[in-house]
This record gives C-alpha cells, structure tokens and sequence, in this order.
C-alpha cells in the first residue's frame, strides 16, 4: 500500500519530470523574439513611459488573474479524483481569460492608479517591469501547457494527493522554470 508521502512523491517527480520535459522543448529564441515584439509595440504606441508601464502592468494583472483561475480549475478539476479532457480544459481556459479580460478592463483606473503609486515608492526602471512582463507571460505559457500536457497523458497521479500540496509543488517548480527560461533572455 502507498503511502501519503510516497504518493506525494510520485507526484512531485511527475511534476518535476513534465516541467523538465516543456522547458527543454521551450524554443527561448522565439519565446524572446515574441516578448520582445510585444514590449516593442507596446512602447512605440505609448504616450509616456508611465504609459509604457501601465501597458505592461495590464498584461502582468492579466496573467495574474490567469493564474489564480488556472489554480481554481486544477483544484476543482484534479480534486474530483479524474483527470479531465485536453478539450474541457482549453474551453474552460479559454471561457476564464475572455472573463478575465472584461474584467482588467473594468479595472484598469484601478490598477494604473495602484501601479502609479509602486512606480514612484520602488524607483521602477524599464528592466523591471519589462523582466515581471516576461516572467508573467511564460509563466503563464508554462501553466496552460503543463495542464495540457497533464490532460492529454491522463496523469491520474496528480489527481491523488493532497490538492493543496500539489498546487503548492507546481507553483515552486513553475517558478524555478520560469526564472531559469527567462533569465536567459535579453529584454530591452
């Protein structure tokens, strides 16, 4: 009989193994060509720097708001104890960022008038929002991609442990991932 903890452990090197698997099939040249495209265009359409951070601050709320529904969906879907298909994950997902857009929307004075004040009180520079913009975006990339990847193998083991470590595990490992992808880019 399988323990707890061994169960957490397999889930862990599952975790693990898959992430490994997206980050050495990540093409960072193109991961990098596409970031830099969009801070591109975001830049030469703003009126002020503050403008220029404001747009990529919306995108960051964004992806913020993705992840906490991608989180809600492994909770609600993995915790029913079977794995869902590739394609109720890609409506759900797809449902949830056309509800997260609207909603950024309706917030954006919000959110520009809170990004204003963490501008001035951090001393914020070009590098940084551009490296939270790029963290956020392949964060986000690597989130829908492993949840596909998981869908598509019908990796019932994640559906077997505590809920609430599994998600703690794939947020440590998204993280270090992201980072390690990331800062092997060149931004500006």
């Amino acid at each position: 009989m399988m323990t707890a903890e061994n169960k957490q452990k397999e889930i862990t090197t599952y975790i693990e193994q898959t992430l490994y698997f997206l980050s050495n099939k990540a093409d960072l040249e193109k991961f990098e060509t596409m970031l830099q495209k969009n801070i591109d265009e975001k830049r030469a359409s703003s009126t002020s720097t503050t403008d220029f951070y404001d747009r990529l601050m919306l995108n960051i709320a964004y992806y913020v708001e993705n992840k906490m529904a991608w989180t809600d969906l492994v909770r609600e879907t993995l915790s029913t104890g079977k794995v869902p298909t590739v394609s109720y994950i890609e409506n759900e997902l797809m449902a949830q960022q056309m509800q997260i857009r609207n909603s950024v929307g309706e917030k954006m004075d919000d959110y520009k008038k809170a990004f204003h004040q963490q501008y001035e009180a951090l001393k914020v520079e070009d590098e940084d929002v551009i490296y939270d913009y790029a963290y956020a975006s392949v964060e986000h990339a690597y989130r829908i991609d492993f949840l596909t990847v998981a869908c598509a193998k019908n990796a019932t083991i994640l559906t077997e442990g505590d809920i609430e470590e599994t998600i703690k595990l794939l947020d440590g490992y998204m993280a270090y991932y992201t980072d390690q992808l990331v800062n092997k880019m060149t931004l500006s």
